[in-house]
């Protein structure tokens, strides 16, 4: 259907060109009201259920309604809105999450689009040379002014924080100094690096770039996440040992017989190492394998003893062995899964360790920037800390739920007060967050003693095992002998926490 030019402007711009709009689009993708009702669900789901709602459990839900059901990839498409999807998928997403798709929810994905049809953090490109139809969040259809040629745009949805960053991220702040230690690592024969932090603090998203820069150097790379492994492999020396040389075996497209190499007499630690240097001595360059999310080994303190037996074992047999010297070995693990297991001082004597702290002002400003927050030299920098500190999962909540639904220029603040203030809520965006945190001070008597004094006091001086674990929850740090509590959320939310265990005693 032909479109006339809606003013004389525009026809003196394009040259009383008429407007097409595009025989094919290109899907369909959520628009900001329609992401906000969907992400506000599943973080109500997600305290709700115990557990996060991620694309994969989200697939699985949809799977039940219908025999087919989406892939995590479709629902991944579908939470992120940079790629167009059908809208029956859409729909299937939010009948599974409980919730009705209206028209207003969704709109068609086409490549142009301006700032106003689509309250986003939106990236800049030069004005198109050509008459462009554009449609905006509610479905109407404009031309686009002379003087508007410059602030063509295209959608580049920020992504919901959570998951491990794409190498391509804009929203991946670069670390230089542990990834320069990182990747000195790989250059070091046998070496073992150990990565850790507590949840949500970059370490799936410092992997992946780990691995990239391993294939640069024409390494052999292969990543194993404990997290696909069933509790009944976990929960087994010998069977986990079996299930990582499979697997190894099977991304190094390498045939090993199990059967034919596993000694039951020598024992699976044993036949693992045998495996590791079966494998190694097929490779002509050295072979990087990474461990992610170990910390679910800490469910099963026999199985986890005697795989830090292993890797001590290992540790010590690579002085020795020449092919074994070819293995760069990195494992991953969030400190806070360990509070109540105790593993954490022998890990800390294999290998090297490596910690990731937390963000600096500089790196928080940095990444205001990528989401188009005007916040340089502002004083919201310092309010948002106060609340969060550095923590990066809870810097970027914050800046994503500021970009998507508030216009970027207008946030200011009194958006950012109301947006702490409600941070503590039963569906407020850190609810998830703060659950997990307080399910694990609770059952720890010392932990909830040592937080009950941080709430009136902010600093307080514990016994030093105490600190440790308050820091490796990554709600307190240490300085001296002073452990000091990590920004208002923690205080706000542990203080209401503790008066309604007061009001039902």
């Amino acid at each position: 259907m032909r479109v006339n030019l809606l003013n004389s402007s525009c026809k003196s711009t394009w040259n009383q060109q008429l407007l097409y709009k595009p025989k094919r689009y290109r899907g369909t993708v959520l628009t900001q009201s329609g992401l906000q009702k969907l992400y506000n669900q599943i973080q109500q789901l997600s305290a709700d259920e115990g557990c996060e709602m991620t694309p994969r459990r989200i697939a699985e839900k949809t799977q039940r309604i219908e025999p087919q059901g989406l892939n995590a990839a479709t629902v991944r498409k579908i939470l992120q809105a940079q790629t167009g999807v059908d809208q029956e998928s859409i729909r299937l997403v939010f009948q599974a999450l409980n919730l009705t798709l209206e028209p207003l929810d969704f709109n068609y994905f086409y490549h142009v689009c301006t700032e106003q049809a689509a309250p986003f953090a939106v990236k800049s490109q030069s004005a198109l040379n050509h008459p462009v139809y554009l449609t905006n969040a509610v479905g109407g259809d404009r031309c686009i002014k002379g003087s508007q040629q410059a602030q063509l745009t295209k959608i580049d949805l920020p992504e919901y924080p959570g998951s491990p960053l794409p190498l391509n991220s804009r929203f991946y702040v670069e670390r230089s100094a542990i990834r320069t230690q990182a990747y000195a690592q790989l250059h070091k024969s046998g070496s073992l690096t150990w990565i850790r932090a507590p949840h949500k603090m970059g370490k799936s998203s410092l992997l992946l770039r780990i691995h990239s820069y391993a294939k640069q150097l024409d390494y052999h790379a292969v990543h194993l996440d404990f997290q696909q492994a069933d509790r009944v492999i976990l929960s087994e020396l010998n069977k986990l040992l079996r299930w990582m040389c499979k697997t190894i075996s099977l991304q190094l497209k390498i045939e090993y017989c199990l059967e034919q190499h596993w000694d039951n007499e020598l024992g699976s630690k044993v036949s693992f190492i045998v495996c590791l240097h079966h494998l190694l001595a097929q490779l002509h360059q050295p072979l990087v394998l990474s461990l992610n999310e170990v910390n679910r080994l800490f469910e099963y303190p026999d199985v986890c003893r005697e795989f830090l037996l292993l890797l001590r074992g290992l540790n010590e047999e690579v002085k020795y062995d020449e092919v074994l010297q070819n293995l760069r070995l990195i494992l991953a693990y969030s400190t806070d899964a360990c509070i109540s297991a105790n593993f954490e001082d022998q890990l800390l004597h294999i290998g090297m360790t490596l910690h990731l702290p937390e963000f600096s002002i500089a790196e928080v400003q940095q990444l205001a920037l990528v989401y188009q927050l005007p916040w340089e030299n502002s004083s919201l920098i310092a309010q948002l800390m106060e609340w969060v500190g550095g923590h990066p999962y809870l810097i970027q909540l914050a800046f994503y739920h500021l970009t998507t639904s508030i216009p970027t220029a207008s946030v200011d603040t009194y958006q950012l007060q109301q947006l702490m203030q409600q941070a503590t809520m039963s569906v407020a965006i850190y609810q998830y967050h703060l659950q997990q945190i307080w399910s694990i001070v609770q059952a720890e008597p010392l932990l909830f003693a040592a937080v009950e004094q941080l709430i009136s006091q902010e600093e307080i001086i514990i016994e030093s095992s105490v600190a440790r674990k308050l820091e490796s929850l990554g709600i307190a740090r240490s300085e001296g002998d002073r452990t000091i509590l990590r920004g208002r959320l923690y205080q706000k939310y542990f203080q209401k926490k503790n008066s309604s265990l007061v009001k039902l005693s």
